[in-house]
C-alpha cells in the first residue's frame, strides 16, 4: 500500500479568517489503481535520457529545428558528405573541420554570416536526431549534430570564428621557393592573396604587374614589410584550462598558453617578412627600378664630370690667359727694367768716361799744379778732384771736362783756374744738399728715430766715420756693410754694437749722410797690383840726386827709398801705366813678370813690394 501525503496550500492573504466556512465533500478513499508514464514532459524527458542530451541541448536543437522549419532552406546546395565526415567525434571538435561539417568547404573565410546561417539550419533539418532516428531507426546517432552544433557555436561567434581561422587546418603556409621557376607575378600574386585575409587594415594592395609605377610598387612593400596581422593562436593550445585543478595550476596552464601562442606568433611574423624581403629580391620592377635609379645616376654623374670638365678646361683656359698676360706683363717689366738698366748703365758709362776724361787731364797736366808736384800737393789735388766726382751729376761733369778742354790751350794756369770754379761750384752743391737735408731730417724726424737702433743713438763722430766707410767701400764691394762695420769698430765708431745691421739705416739716408760729410776720403784698395785710382800720386816730380852735378830736373818726385834710384821709380810708374790691372784678371802674377822686363835691376817680388810700400804710404797719409 502506498501513502501519498498531501500538504495543502496556505489561504490566500485576503482570505478573511472571521468569514463562515462550510465543508461541502470530504476526501475520498484512496484508490490502488496502475499508473502508466505518458505526455510531452515524458516524452521529451524519455528522448534526452535516450539521446543523452541535457536539456539545454534538447532546447537547442529544437530552436534549431524550428527556425530551420521557418527559414527558405534550398536543399539542393548542400555539399555531398563523406563517410568520414559523417564520423565525426563531438569530443575532438578542435581537429575538425567546421566549415566542412556546415558544407561551407569551397567557400571557408569568405563565407559571410548569412551564409553560415542558412548553411547551418540546412543541416539542421537534414541532420536532426529526431529525424534520422524516424528514417534510420537508430536512436543514439546524434554525434554529427552535435559536431554541426559547436560548429555553429564557433562559427556564429566573431570572436571564436577568427580563432579557429587563424588556425584553419587547410590554410597554406608555405611561401614560394627562390628557385621556383614561371612567371614572377603567377607566383606571388596568389601568395600575398592567401595572407592578405589576415591584415587588420582594409584595401589591402594588390601586386599588380609589370606595368604598375614605381608609386604602387612602393606601397605595396611598404604596406607588407609593416604589415600587421590580426592572426591569433589560441585554437592551438595544449593545456585546457578548464581541467585545472586549483587557481594556481590554471594561471600557470593561461601563461604556458600564452609563450606558446607569442612563439607562434613571433614565427609567423617572420614568415610574413620573409616573403616580402623575397619577392622584393626577385622583383624585374624593383631591378627595373634599381636600373633606372643607376642609370640616372651615371647620367648624373657623367653630367656633373663634364660640368667639371668644362670648368676645368675653362679654369686652364683663364690660366694660361693668365699666365700669357703674366709672361707678357713681365716681358713688358722687363723690357722697361732693361731699358732703364740700359740707361743707368749708359749714364754710368757717360759718368765714367768724362771721370776717365778728367783724370787724364788732370795726369798729363800735372795734377793742374803749376810748380812742382810734391806728394802732399798731388794728394790735395786728388782730394779735390773726388770731391768734385761725388757732388757732379753728369751734366755737371760734361761742362767741367768741356772748360778743362777749352782751358787746355790756354796753359796751365786756365786750367788751374777751371778746376778752381768747378771745386767752388761743388762745394755750393754740397752746401745746398745739406740745407735740404736739414730741412728734411726736421720733417722725418719720427721716421728717423725708429730706424735708430733701440740699444744706442748714432752720434755725429760716428756718422762722420760711417760716411767716410760708405765713400771708402762704394757700392759692389765683397761684404761691404761687414767692412764698413769694422772699420767703424777700428776707429772709435759703435762700442760693441756697430754690426752691418745698424750702419744699414743710417746708411739708407744718403741725403743725411751727404750732408754731414766732410771732404770725401779717397779709398784705394791694392790686392794684387794698385789701381788706376793711385796712379796720379804715383806720378809725382823725382827727387835730384845730392851732387854735385846738376841732373836734369823731372816733373815727378817718388817716396824716399834706398833700394831704389829716380830712374827706376819712373820706369815702374810708366810699366804700372802701361800694364793696367784690368788686362790682367785671369793671371795677376804675369802682370808683374812683364813689369820687371821694364824696370831695370828689379824682379817682380821687389815690383810687387814697392807697390805695396807705395799704397800703405797712401793709407797712413789719409789716416792722418
Amino acid at each position: 500500500m502506498t501513502v501519498l501525503e498531501f500538504l495543502l496550500p496556505p489561504p490566500p492573504a485576503h482570505w478573511d479568517k472571521n468569514k463562515e466556512t462550510k465543508i461541502h465533500q470530504k476526501i475520498a478513499a484512496c484508490l490502488a489503481k496502475p499508473i502508466e508514464p505518458a505526455g510531452h514532459a515524458f516524452m521529451r524527458r524519455a528522448l534526452r535520457h535516450r539521446h543523452k542530451r541535457t536539456l539545454n541541448e534538447d532546447l537547442e536543437i529544437e530552436e534549431a529545428l524550428r527556425e530551420a522549419n521557418s527559414a527558405d532552406v534550398l536543399m539542393e546546395e548542400d555539399e555531398p558528405e563523406s563517410a568520414k565526415l559523417l564520423r565525426s567525434d563531438p569530443s575532438k571538435w578542435k581537429d575538425q573541420d567546421h566549415y566542412a561539417i556546415l558544407g561551407l568547404s569551397k567557400v571557408r573565410y569568405m563565407a559571410n554570416d548569412e551564409d553560415i546561417k542558412r548553411a547551418y539550419r540546412r543541416k539542421v533539418l537534414k541532420h536532426h536526431p529526431d529525424k534520422k532516428a524516424a528514417a534510420s531507426g537508430r536512436t543514439n546517432d546524434d554525434s554529427y549534430f552535435k559536431c554541426l552544433q559547436k560548429a555553429w557555436e564557433i562559427m556564429s561567434d566573431p570572436k571564436k570564428r577568427r580563432e579557429w581561422d587563424s588556425c584553419d587546418p587547410l590554410f597554406d603556409e608555405s611561401i614560394p621557393s627562390l628557385k621556383a621557376k614561371g612567371d614572377f607575378f603567377d607566383i606571388y600574386t596568389p601568395a600575398f592573396a592567401k595572407e592578405s585575409r589576415f591584415s587588420k587594415k582594409p584595401n589591402v594592395p594588390e601586386l599588380g604587374d609589370i606595368n604598375s609605377t614605381r608609386e604602387d610598387v612602393e606601397s605595396f612593400y611598404s604596406f607588407w614589410f609593416d604589415f600587421e596581422s590580426w592572426r591569433t593562436f589560441e585554437m592551438l593550445d595544449e593545456e585546457d584550462t578548464d581541467n585545472a585543478e586549483g587557481r594556481d595550476h590554471k594561471r600557470f596552464l593561461e601563461r604556458k598558453n600564452k609563450a606558446a601562442r607569442t612563439k607562434l606568433k613571433k614565427e609567423d611574423n617572420s614568415r610574413l617578412i620573409k616573403l616580402a624581403e623575397q619577392a622584393f629580391s626577385l622583383d624585374p620592377r624593383i631591378r627595373k627600378f634599381k636600373e633606372e635609379e643607376r642609370y640616372a645616376k651615371d647620367a648624373k654623374r657623367r653630367e656633373k664630370e663634364q660640368l667639371a670638365k668644362a670648368a676645368e678646361i675653362e679654369a686652364e683656359k683663364k690660366a694660361e690667359e693668365a699666365r700669357i698676360a703674366c709672361e707678357l706683363a713681365e716681358a713688358q717689366e722687363k723690357a722697361v727694367k732693361d731699358a732703364e738698366k740700359a740707361k743707368r748703365e749708359k749714364a754710368k758709362n757717360a759718368v765714367r768716361k768724362e771721370k776717365k776724361t778728367i783724370k787724364r787731364l788732370l795726369r798729363d797736366n800735372n795734377n793742374f799744379l803749376s810748380g812742382e808736384a810734391l806728394p802732399d800737393a798731388v794728394i790735395n789735388q786728388v782730394e779735390r778732384i773726388e770731391f768734385i766726382f761725388t757732388w757732379s751729376e753728369i751734366e755737371h761733369l760734361e761742362a767741367f771736362r768741356t772748360r778743362l778742354e777749352d782751358a787746355f790751350a790756354f796753359g796751365i794756369d786756365a786750367l788751374m783756374l777751371a778746376f778752381d770754379e768747378e771745386h767752388m761750384l761743388a762745394e755750393e752743391r754740397e752746401a745746398a744738399a745739406k740745407t735740404s737735408a736739414d730741412s728734411s731730417e726736421t720733417q722725418s724726424k719720427d721716421t728717423a728715430s725708429a730706424v735708430k737702433t733701440k740699444s744706442q743713438e748714432w752720434t755725429s763722430k760716428e756718422i762722420t766715420i760711417l760716411i767716410k766707410a760708405v765713400k771708402m767701400f762704394p757700392g759692389g764691394t765683397i761684404s761691404r756693410w761687414e767692412k764698413i762695420a769694422e772699420y767703424i769698430n777700428e776707429h772709435g765708431g759703435l762700442e760693441g754694437e756697430s754690426e752691418e745691421q745698424k750702419a744699414l739705416p743710417v746708411a739708407a739716408d744718403r741725403s743725411r749722410l751727404q750732408a754731414a760729410a766732410a771732404k770725401p776720403v779717397n779709398k784705394i784698395e791694392i790686392k794684387d797690383a794698385p789701381s788706376e785710382r793711385i796712379e796720379p800720386l804715383l806720378k809725382t816730380t823725382t827727387v835730384e840726386p845730392v851732387s854735385k852735378a846738376s841732373a836734369p830736373a823731372t816733373t815727378m818726385m817718388a817716396p824716399p827709398n834706398a833700394n831704389w834710384s829716380a830712374e827706376q821709380q819712373l820706369a815702374l810708374e810708366q810699366a804700372m801705366r802701361k800694364y793696367p790691372a784690368s788686362a790682367f784678371t785671369s793671371n795677376p802674377s804675369g802682370r808683374w813678370e812683364q813689369m820687371a822686363n821694364d824696370v831695370p835691376g828689379k824682379n817682380k817680388n821687389e815690383i810687387k813690394n814697392r807697390v805695396k810700400e807705395l799704397a800703405n804710404m797712401v793709407k797712413k797719409k789719409k789716416a792722418k
